[in-house]
């Protein structure tokens, strides 16, 4: 059984709802934070899910070592964008192609 924990790092908009969730959460402003805040992680966190917008700001060379290393999984995911109109249908595809590596067609 594996006993390695999850953390959600966000923005403080959906930070909340994660929190909500009963998820661990760790609230960044930006991407400098955000790095700060994988620096910082305990070692029996095995899994990162990170707000999009806070990993696209954080640096080449930090995203390389952090997709080098086998644990933490860090898992980027689409936080809220009012103004986007997609469909859910596609937000779904979006996730299942990231998890799975191609995309599905639903």
């Amino acid at each position: 059984m594996n006993d390695r924990g999850l953390i959600v790092i966000a923005r403080p908009g959906s930070s909340i709802g994660f929190a909500l969730a009963g998820l661990e959460v760790a609230t960044a402003d930006d991407a400098r934070s955000a790095m700060q805040a994988i620096e910082e992680l305990d070692a029996r966190v095995g899994v990162v899910i990170i707000d999009e917008h806070l990993y696209r700001g954080l640096t080449d060379e930090f995203r390389q070592d952090l997709n080098r290393s086998a644990e933490p999984v860090v898992i980027p995911v689409p936080g809220p964008d009012w103004a986007e109109g997609a469909s859910a249908h596609e937000y779904v595809v979006e996730i299942l192609r990231r998890a799975i590596g191609y995309r599905v067609k639903l």
